[in-house]
């Protein structure tokens, strides 16, 4: 068992802060924090693939996720948790100043 303070990153420091990474059972699990700031675009450009499975959970704040086409998939607000595929794009709008927490999961 291992119990971590949930921090998140401030003023110029990374958006995302990572507080654990473990492997057991062949499974790598990583969580962390991530703090976003209103007006910006995750990733910058394009859209991102991850090689792992992911779950977020909205803390405060709200992120206008988008579709491939551009098309608006879904507004994650306060009180939202979303589960992406490893390699299922992603992007999103930031709307609000956001904190979120995630949980990453993949083979070792």
């Amino acid at each position: 068992m291992k119990l971590k303070q949930l921090i998140y990153p401030k003023g110029k420091e990374h958006y995302n802060n990572k507080l654990l990474s473990h492997t057991n059972a062949g499974v790598v699990t990583t969580f962390g924090t991530v703090s976003l700031k209103k007006g910006t675009r995750i990733p910058e450009n394009g859209f991102s693939r991850h090689p792992f499975n992911e779950v977020s959970i909205i803390i405060e704040g709200c992120i206008e996720m988008i579709n491939e086409d551009g098309t608006i998939f879904e507004y994650l607000k306060k009180g939202t948790a979303v589960y992406i595929n490893a390699l299922e794009p992603q992007a999103g709008n930031v709307l609000e100043d956001t904190k979120l927490i995630y949980i990453l999961n993949q083979k070792a």
